[in-house]
């Protein structure tokens, strides 16, 4: 304000500098006007310069640096979560690789036991056709034997019908154990 009062009071006594300004003063322009006003400018530059310029520019360098600080940081923790990533990738890796391991180390042992259960199942399937066939024989022999004393008392029923006559034990055992020496063997089973 006080410029602007300055140059009006120019303005109202002019009319003796218009002849000494020359050419400034015939473009309309005045040298004190000017000068005036440069200097109202520069002490204004100065004032913002120091109470607004100078905080305002320390607020953009913290910004500025509480931005860079926050890229540092995201960029250690972006590198922090790409070696975890790593870590993780490689653990899950391993633990695969374990369970590989183990599954193939299992579907060995119960391939063993199968096979150890099917001998055993073998051996005990063979000791009892052993066993069958043992009491089968027992049973053939037994039977056989009770069939030569059937088939010897019948034949010395039907001898002693035949002839009409009455034998003595000793002659009855020889008559026996002819019939029985003249049956054919029976074949083994």
């Amino acid at each position: 304000m006080p410029v602007q009062a300055l140059a009006a009071d120019e303005i109202d006594h002019g009319s003796s500098d218009h002849a000494e300004g020359g050419l400034l003063e015939a473009m309309g322009l005045k040298p004190k006007l000017i000068i005036i006003q440069a200097a109202g400018f520069l002490i204004v530059l100065l004032v913002l310069n120091k109470f607004v310029f100078g905080k305002v520019g320390g607020i953009l360098d913290d910004r500025q640096n509480e931005i860079v600080s926050r890229m540092n940081k995201l960029e250690n923790d972006q590198a922090k979560l790409d070696q975890l990533t790593s870590e993780t990738q490689q653990r899950l890796n391993e633990i695969e690789a374990e369970a590989r391991t183990k599954i193939q180390e299992a579907v060995e042992h119960g391939e063993l036991e199968r096979q150890q259960i099917l001998e055993q199942a073998r051996q005990e399937a063979a000791a009892q056709i052993e066993h069958a066939q043992a009491e089968i024989q027992r049973d053939k022999d037994a039977a056989i034997l009770e069939l030569r004393g059937q088939i010897a008392e019948i034949a010395i029923s039907a001898a002693s019908q035949v002839i009409d006559q009455q034998l003595d034990q000793s002659t009855h055992q020889h008559i026996i154990d002819e019939y029985v020496s003249r049956l054919p063997e029976a074949p083994n089973v």
